[in-house]
């Protein structure tokens, strides 16, 4: 064993050796970002990015460095990818489209090796060996606010908010009573609405690979509360107008407190874990609470000035079509990038995730033996959601560009909820129009079953003939009667 020392320190001074030779090769080379990360960009606007390099010892000089944007729809580095390496690196982003990205950087040749980096072979020799650094640089590009945007925002907050003064004005309190005193269906249409329909979007928005911001717009849609278009669609399809109206003011007011738990559970703990994105519970509350209010307005107004009330339910109507004018052309003008995000996947969940609400809407209340009227009532509710509230809620409470993102999920659902409901209305006036031309002549089939019955009678008393159509003169004679 005394004669294997010398050996073994013999290997000891020879490793040691080709280490020092090692580090008198190579440098360590050291890469940190001097502007703020992550980078804010507005669309088409380009921005400076400082990087500072530094080594241990001399500096090579024939290093480089190369910059990459991972998802160029987004931004992209303007000008040369590939710069030499010096103290101080610029490079310039321009932003194209709105959303999240990552600038990666790397280095060539493996004596740029370093704590900070991971070399990926890109050729057979080291002079194609690329050394990428494990660090990612965050890039969010956002759209520009132009007045058309403000104006278009506005807009949408005065339509949802006269739209729930007038649902205040509407609400019939006694009604309202009267429902809750079989209180099955309103609880059966309550636990579609917010225990139903957020557990149907949370797993669309969970196992469908989406990016954060669709993905809460998808969740916090299926957390919203019902819409007020149920109730014209109740109407129309036979559905039970007081359980509508009554369940769509008690899910606008539950959602006060229901859409913040649903989002402070799933939202922030599942589909925004491990993400950026930060949900501002402050301003949900807020949003919600300015949505909400007017419906005690409204009430009050019921109450206070009855014939204000009417006339505010009159305007609704006109207000409506108005509103409808405008978005479809101002608001497409202001929202044209929305196209842009209009996936066919996206498109798919939109036409799903109502579809699934009227569906198992159904199907719960069917199951909770409801009447046929029930039933229709409480699909519709289930599977209208209030897509203002989801839009105004997802807008103003959410930081750019994820305000601008996640709105796109409500809008793709509002474009396919009322198909079945028209085509189901449709059908029902068709019917409606069928009967009313081939009508049931009930006095004529008597007619003739009176006189299947009287000629059965006279062949057995042929003495005694009475025709049919006396029948009805013949009150005073007890043989007529009784044919």
């Amino acid at each position: 064993m005394k004669g294997l020392c010398p050996f073994r320190w013999f290997l000891m001074l020879l490793c040691g050796f080709l280490l020092h030779i090692r580090h008198g090769f190579a440098d360590t080379f050291n890469f940190n970002a001097l502007t703020e990360i992550p980078v804010l960009i507005d669309e088409s606007d380009t921005k400076s990015l400082i990087f500072n390099t530094t080594f241990d010892n001399k500096r090579p000089t024939s290093a480089f460095l190369r910059f990459v944007t991972e998802d160029p729809k987004i931004a992209i580095v303007s000008g040369n990818e590939v710069l030499p390496v010096a103290e101080n690196v610029t490079i310039q982003i321009r932003g194209i489209f709105l959303g999240q990205t990552y600038v990666k950087v790397s280095s060539n040749g493996s004596a740029l090796a370093s704590s900070n980096t991971s070399c990926l072979p890109k050729g057979g020799n080291s002079s194609n060996t690329w050394c990428e650094v494990d660090e990612k640089y965050e890039i969010i590009v956002s759209r520009k606010v132009r007045p058309i945007d403000t104006a278009f925002n506005v807009v949408i907050i005065c339509l949802v908010v006269v739209a729930n003064i007038a649902m205040g004005c509407k609400v019939e309190i006694p009604v309202v009573k009267e429902t809750m005193k079989k209180p099955v269906a309103p609880i059966t249409g309550l636990a579609s609405q917010f225990i139903l329909m957020p557990v149907i979007s949370f797993l669309f928005a969970y196992f469908i690979d989406f990016q954060p911001s669709l993905r809460l717009g998808f969740f916090a849609l299926g957390c919203s509360p019902g819409g007020s278009a149920s109730n014209i669609y109740s109407y129309l399809t036979g559905g039970d107008v007081s359980l509508s109206v009554t369940m769509t003011f008690i899910s606008t007011v539950a959602s006060l407190g229901l859409i913040p738990l649903w989002l402070f559970t799933l939202g922030t703990h599942v589909l925004a874990k491990g993400t950026n994105l930060k949900i501002p519970f402050t301003n949900i509350f807020a949003s919600l609470l300015g949505l909400v209010i007017p419906i005690g307005i409204g009430l009050i107004i019921k109450h206070k000035r009855p014939e204000w009330a009417k006339k505010l339910v009159k305007i609704i109507r006109p207000i409506t079509v108005i509103f409808l004018v405008f978005v479809f052309t101002v608001g497409l003008y202001a929202n044209w990038y929305i196209f842009h995000l209009l996936e066919p996947l996206v498109l798919f969940v939109g036409c799903l995730l109502p579809y699934c609400g009227f569906f198992f809407g159904g199907l719960v209340a069917f199951f909770a033996q409801q009447s046929k009227k029930n039933v229709i009532t409480i699909a519709i509710e289930t599977g209208i959601q209030n897509t203002g509230i989801a839009i105004v809620l997802l807008r103003f409470s959410l930081p750019a560009p994820a305000n601008d993102i996640s709105i796109v999920a409500p809008i793709a659902a509002a474009i396919f909820t009322p198909i079945p409901l028209v085509i189901a209305i449709l059908f029902i006036e068709i019917r409606k129009r069928c009967h009313k031309k081939y009508p049931v002549d009930t006095k004529a089939s008597c007619d003739d079953h009176a006189e299947m019955i009287g000629n059965s009678h006279n062949s057995s008393k042929a003495s005694s003939r009475v025709p049919v159509y006396e029948i009805a003169s013949t009150k005073d004679h007890g043989d007529g009667l009784e044919g």
